[in-house]
């Protein structure tokens, strides 16, 4: 399968050329999740079949933190455009419904504003975590 081709090699500089056939990966990185590269190049690009691994606290960690309000920044170094609602889920394993009761008791926010299901994490960000309305949702109520 191509990934990326081009009519004319010799329109690729050269130092750029030397870095696909070494197969940097800086450079691979940049052409397959730089937003502005894709862009560029005029890239057909589906993000959902992006698959990618989370590093996130655990549970225990978040409950025993000694936090009232735990901030949790969300970082990544390319626009995946993943959806806030959905790693929050993941991360935390949570059903949709215990999600939603969360955010309906202000007990998670995004950047200091109520977690709506379209927001993205672009440029990072922060989600916050009330550790006393988590708890009692999580698992005080069943």
């Amino acid at each position: 399968m191509t990934i990326f081709s081009r009519v004319r090699t010799e329109s690729i500089s050269k130092p750029l050329f030397i870095k696909f056939s070494e197969n940097n990966t800086e450079t691979a990185w940049e052409y397959a999740f730089s937003l502005e590269t894709r862009r560029k190049n005029n890239v057909e690009y589906d993000a959902e079949s992006v698959e990618y691994d989370i590093q996130h606290p655990t549970l225990d960690d978040i409950l025993n933190s000694g936090y009232e309000i735990l901030p949790v920044t969300l970082k990544s170094p390319f626009d995946f455009s993943l959806k806030v609602y959905s790693v929050i889920r993941i991360c935390l394993g949570l059903s949709v419904s215990k999600l939603n009761q969360l955010i309906e008791a202000d007990a998670l926010s995004f950047q200091g504003k109520s977690i709506q299901k379209s927001h993205r994490i672009k440029d990072g960000g922060i989600v916050y975590i009330d550790i006393e309305k988590f708890r009692n949702i999580c698992f005080e109520n069943g």
